[in-house]
């Protein structure tokens, strides 16, 4: 009865906070920061442009609709100014464009062109986007939609173009909208197999980086961010419900309170892709928001919700307008957010002096209304009021000297690096930005992951960088490390930034001002970096709030302005890497000039660059008779010469995020490692290259940087620093020269031990030849005028284990024949009909899409993958094999265990199947002080090819001391603390599991297993114990040692918005399994486990959160006491020791409310802290119970997050039995 009593309040509280939090209504709500109107009037300039946003107008044939799309009608015909109009997705309700033979298509052609009428009245262009409601025909369907309305409106109607996820439409020098398919990135991919066919984006990871560089390109515009998917919303999709949604949940069925626990569940588990708490859906908002935090003139514009909102939001801009014939309820939740649920419309204006204004526009009976306006950028007016550049020439360091002085004791675990260069003062020429190169004139601002630059344009448009010697560390913590969670304001005066400004003291400031001498040596292009000190000055402008005053390199930008630069080749033109992959896959008449890559790469081993990823390299384009040729010109020099001394340093470098970095020594680093970032693109470039190949060019390498060459290169550094390590990388340098060539071969075979062989977007043919000690293949290229040879391969089994050769696009041939080869064999042959001939007992594996029309004639000795599973079957350069080991340290405390120290290990393989790993073993060792037992876990993951699943193998071994608590079956309500110590009612167990399993997992958290167990216990003989008292005479067991056989199913679900500081979400578990006696399957036993999580807020600034935990265990059977079901501090009962109270059922609620406190700069990491305060109650089902009875437990404590990278807690809880259990431990373990 008590149980009954004890869920029905849990129910009636989560119906209850969940409806108090929710408030959603039609009317208008105002944040407490916003009023009515909030134009700026002051500096308003001229009307430029105005964006008239419409939202999920898919049912425009219905009154509502009809009615909105007459009212914007007659907001366009008032004025003619320059506009936009934009439908912002959901375009045909309920499920877009059907086929021309559908029962439905005349009606959707009705409701589409109800919105493309109103173009005619558009003085600019009109612009559809997707929604979610226009993916529901599938790709196919949106297909449909697209060139409907393309053929009524043009090429530019219907944004992103060709299926893209992300395209820039320019409206004019001052006005860029990103276009983006949310809906893209958040469907299931394996079920478009040809959803990026026509895109250069192949991944979710494509798709960042170009939104990205997007951002930066177009930062001096205002930027409007056209997404369907918002952002930051408080309707429903973000969880916040009327009063009517928790009585009337499905249509106008009366449900009270489980509509409340159906709103709870869909606010937490974001079971439904719509939702912003979906797995993918809030991948999305995490990085594009981490992406444009603080990006004053970003906006974001959306729909998707059927109200009005607009939000501001810790450095966000978020306009929705998706009330275009739906309307729903939301409410405002920051002080700074405003909602309308009313049918209606948005507008945005652009002003000449980039003031932004918006206005939600409230349909009336005649017309509409402004209910609210605001400007949400103001003008900016930059500083012109600095000196003019009179000096010509100063002394300037990169650190100022004081920063560069370290202890001993520092020095010893950091090193000494080039600390001692950054604090030295050199003689350098001041710029004057009006005058260098005829006059200079910023353009935009960049930086890679480390560094600062500013780009520069001269009179004729020729572009130039400016670089900072002195790297930014909040840069590099924001795009390397925390790419998902903005943390650039939360690290001002922290040691972590001043440890990585120290660590930028590895690389040596003034190398990359001499590495154009060596390059010229070995006939490799290169930039010219030239050394100024740049002052604040008024050219700048709006600039000088972040650049000036130090010292910086400038350079031509290697770029087509400045093809004709003889260190850039004098080209045709200069592009990107991602340019040229993609043109590389487009047609056969482009290439690359391997020879000069290799020589470069090469180059690189020689000075220890180890920075060389896509981004660190330019090419420039030549014609070469019916070829294009691209040649490479390497750019940021940075890394060469680092110097990563430093004993503590070695370690941290042991890390697999930092392996790569090495130190520069006479001996070259594992080369795997020191390759890790230009590893994808040398076995795109270098496929076609030998042994030979490399070797002789190593030779050519050794002989060009002679002794001579090498005295004028460090000649170039600046006079002040060349006695400073200058001898030593000298002698290192000269030392490496002598090992290249044996280095190169060591490298080759690490390169090529899984060889990828790729064709091209059309018909390609691949002849493969298999030999016991070789596999040749050939490619050719299919052409309407005859085949072409692309190129011959070569491998051998004593460097080569697998070959992986990719048809690409188009109909592709291949053929594979001869005897058995020790080399594995994978061919992956793409989207379209693909003929697959085999004919050899070589270990051949074919994979293609199970959806598409594909040709095998002889594959009786092959096995074949048809799979409709994207990441399988697609192409991507950077998908290489590596094995990454990583360690990390596991730190607890409580009564029972004492102080718990361990490792938690994990070593990821990654070979061809890498979904999101081919295999995973994670191995945990953990020793407990107070009881002298060792604990030792495996879980290994290996994964097949189907779309979700893995064979699983967990183990669990203890030692002979390992122990556990008994305290009489009886569950006596107190135990003698007096009389008795620990160890009485310890006992000690030897253990041994072994579960191997199936599991699969889904998209967005959950995960079922099934499998079977092996389990083996010893109870060791102890006298003077409490378990010597009843383990024959009471408990009817034995000291022999048991084994059961049995299988399981485990089911798990997960959703957190936050893994480590959860303010919203859920987590359920299930398991069920049972047991047989090896010697006696008579004597058997199931047992039951579930828990039940769900954390929520209980205000709008989700500072205060609740968190609700539920456990339930039941024995059924024959079980020993160490089966049995318990309740203690390790089973949710905190205030108790653990297993305190045991039985054949048992259930546990434990309830916490927890606080966010501030935010901790002044520390070594930025820190957030919070105190918590708890309650628990459990009871035990037992035969042998005396008590029968609830037990109550209560207290609490605090837990400190870094960076929500890992949490600390520590808690304290008392009982009627215990006065105070102290626990404490790493990660978000309560």
């Amino acid at each position: 009865m008590k149980l009954k009593l004890h869920i029905t309040k849990i129910v009636f509280f989560i119906s209850v906070s969940t409806l108090i939090i929710s408030c959603a209504t039609y009317q208008e709500q105002m944040g407490r920061d916003f009023s009515h109107d909030m134009i700026n009037n002051d500096n308003q300039g001229n009307l430029l442009h105005e964006v008239v946003v419409v939202g999920d107008a898919g049912n425009a044939n219905e009154p509502k609709g009809k009615q909105l799309l007459q009212t914007v009608e007659g907001y366009l015909k008032e004025q003619n100014n320059e506009k936009t109009l934009l439908f912002i997705g959901d375009n045909i309700y309920p499920l877009g464009m059907p086929k021309k033979t559908g029962k439905q298509r005349k009606l959707a052609e009705e409701k589409i062109d109800a919105q493309i009428a109103l173009a005619q009245y558009v003085n600019g262009a009109t612009i559809f986007l997707a929604g979610n409601h226009d993916w529901y025909h599938g790709l196919s369907g949106l297909i449909r939609q697209k060139k409907y309305i393309e053929a009524k409106l043009g090429k530019k109607s219907f944004m992103p173009r060709k299926y893209r996820a992300i395209e820039a439409v320019e409206i004019n020098d001052e006005i860029t909208i990103i276009t983006i398919d949310s809906e893209w990135f958040i469907q299931n991919w394996d079920r478009h197999p040809d959803i990026n066919e026509e895109s250069f984006i192949k991944t979710r990871e494509d798709f960042f980086e170009e939104f990205r560089s997007l951002i930066n390109k177009n930062q001096n515009k205002i930027t409007l961010v056209a997404i369907h998917h918002p952002m930051l919303t408080n309707g429903s999709h973000g969880g916040y419900f009327s009063f009517r949604n928790h009585i009337y949940p499905y249509k106008n069925v009366p449900l009270p309170v489980l509509g409340s626990i159906g709103n709870y569940l869909r606010k937490t588990t974001g079971a439904s892709p719509a939702d912003i708490q979906h797995t993918y859906y809030r991948m999305l908002v995490n990085r594009l928001t981490t992406i444009t935090k603080n990006q004053e003139q970003v906006v974001f514009v959306s729909g998707h919700e059927h109200n009005l909102q607009y939000i501001e939001d810790e450095g966000i801009k978020q306009l929705i307008s998706g009330a275009g014939s739906k309307t729903e309820e939301a409410r405002s939740v920051q002080p700074t957010s405003y909602s309308l649920g009313s049918l209606g419309f948005a507008t945005i204006k652009i002003y000449d002096n980039n003031q932004v204004d918006v206005a939600i526009h409230k349909m009336l009976d005649n017309g509409n209304e402004i209910t609210f306006q605001k400007t949400i950028i103001e003008p900016v007016i930059a500083n012109t009021d600095f000196p003019a550049v009179t000096a010509t020439e100063t002394t300037a360091s990169v650190y100022p000297k004081e920063a560069t002085q370290k202890s001993g004791f520092y020095r010893f675990l950091f090193g000494d690096h080039y600390r001692s260069v950054f604090g030295t003062k050199v003689t350098v020429p001041v710029a004057d930005l009006s005058m260098l190169h005829g006059g200079l004139t910023p353009i935009i601002s960049g930086g890679g992951n480390q560094s600062l630059s500013l780009r520069l344009k001269d009179s004729d448009g020729r572009q130039y960088v400016m670089r900072g010697l002195r790297k930014s560390s909040k840069q590099f913590l924001q795009t390397a490390i925390f790419k998902d969670t903005h943390i650039k304001d939360k690290l001002d005066d922290t040691f972590v930034l001043d440890f990585i400004d120290d660590h930028y003291t590895t690389s040596h400031p003034y190398v990359p001002f001499i590495i154009g001498k060596l390059s010229d040596a070995v006939q490799l292009y290169h930039t010219n970096p030239q050394l100024y000190f740049v002052p604040r000055q008024n050219v700048l402008g709006r600039y000088n709030e972040t650049y000036g005053n130090e010292l910086y390199m400038i350079e031509e930008r290697p770029h087509k302005s400045q093809k004709e630069v003889a260190s850039f080749g004098n080209g045709e033109d200069i592009i990107s890497t991602q340019d040229l992959l993609v043109n590389l896959e487009k047609d056969e008449k482009y290439r690359i000039d391997s020879e000069m890559y290799l020589r470069a790469r090469i180059f690189d081993f020689l000075i220890g660059d180890w920075d060389r990823h896509a981004d660190q390299w330019r090419w420039t384009e030549k014609t070469v008779g019916d070829e294009v040729v691209y040649q490479p010109i390497p750019r940021d020099r940075d890394q060469a010469f680092a110097k990563l001394d430093g004993n503590l340093l070695r370690l941290l470098n042991k890390l697999p995020a930092l392996r790569h970095m090495q130190n520069y020594t006479e001996d070259f680093a594992n080369p795997r490692w020191i390759n890790k970032t230009a590893f994808p693109l040398d076995k795109v470039f270098l496929q076609n290259t030998t042994l030979e190949d490399w070797q002789n060019t190593a030779k050519q390498v050794v002989e060009s940087i002679n002794d001579e060459v090498i005295a004028e290169t460090f000649d170039l550094l600046p006079k002040e620093v060349q006695e400073q390590y200058t001898g030593d990388i000298i002698k290192i340098l000269k030392a490496r020269r002598s090992k290249l060539v044996d280095f190169v071969e060591d490298y080759y075979k690490e390169l090529f031990k899984y060889a990828a062989v790729v064709g091209t977007n059309k018909k390609d043919t691949f002849v493969v030849k298999t030999a016991a000690d070789k596999v040749e293949i050939e490619h050719i290229r299919n052409k309407k005028t005859g085949d072409v040879s692309m190129g011959s391969y070569t491998y051998h089994p004593e460097t080569t284990k697998e070959i992986w050769i990719y048809g690409l696009d188009d109909d592709d041939h291949i053929t594979v024949s001869g005897e058995k080869s020790p080399i594995k064999l994978k061919l992956i042959g793409g989207r379209n009909n693909d003929v697959y001939d085999v004919q050899t007992t070589t270990s051949t594996t074919i994979f293609d899409y199970k959806s598409k029309n594909n040709t095998f004639v002889n594959t009786q000795n092959t096995k074949t993958i048809l799979r409709d599973q994207y990441q399988l079957n697609q192409y991507d350069y950077r998908k290489t094999p590596i094995t990454v080991f990583s360690l990390l340290p596991d730190v607890g405390y409580n009564k029972d265990n004492g102080v718990m120290l361990g490792v938690n290990g994990t070593l990821t393989i990654n070979k061809f199947n890498q979904n999101p790993y081919t295999q995973k073993h994670q191995f945990g060792a953990k020793y407990d002080f107070a009881t002298s037992g060792l604990l030792a876990t495996y879980k290994g993951s290996f994964k097949d090819y189907s779309r979700s699943g893995f064979w699983t193998v967990e183990g669990l071994m203890t030692s002979s001391n390992f122990s556990q608590n008994f305290f009489a079956k009886e569950n006596l309500e107190t135990y003698d603390q007096d009389k008795y110590n620990d160890n009485y009612y310890r006992v000690r167990t030897s253990q041994f599991e072994i579960k191997p399993s199936y599991e699969w997992k889904g998209r967005n958290g959950s995960s079922f297993l099934v499998g079977a167990t092996y389990e083996s216990t010893k109870v060791i003989n102890t006298h003077n114990r409490l378990i010597d008292e009843q383990l024959v005479t009471e408990l009817n067991d034995s000291y022999n040692r048991t084994d059961y056989w049995g299988a399981r199913l485990y089911y798990h679900f997960e959703n957190y918005d936050n893994t480590y500081e959860p303010k919203t979400g859920l987590a359920f578990s299930f398991l069920y399994g049972t047991r047989f006696l090896t010697d006696d399957f008579e004597q058997n036993n199931q047992y039951l486990h579930s828990k039940l999580n769900f954390v929520i807020p209980l205000t709008s600034n989700q500072k205060l959160t609740w968190s609700s935990s539920y456990l339930v265990e039941k024995v059924f059977g024959s079980y020993h006491f160490y089966q049995a079901a318990s309740i203690g501090q390790n089973n949710g009962l905190r205030g108790y020791r653990q297993q305190r109270f045991i039985g054949d059922g048992s259930f546990v609620s434990s309830q916490d409310i927890r606080f966010k406190m501030q935010q901790i700069t002044n520390s070594v990491l930025p820190l957030s802290y919070g105190i918590y305060a708890g309650y628990d109650a459990g009871k035990i089902w037992s035969d042998f119970d005396a008590n029968n009875k609830w037990y109550h437990s209560y207290g609490g404590g605090f837990w400190l997050n870094a960076l929500d990278s890992f949490t600390v807690y520590i808690g304290a809880f008392s009982s009627k039995e215990e006065s105070v259990l102290i626990s404490f431990g790493l990660g978000f373990g309560f």
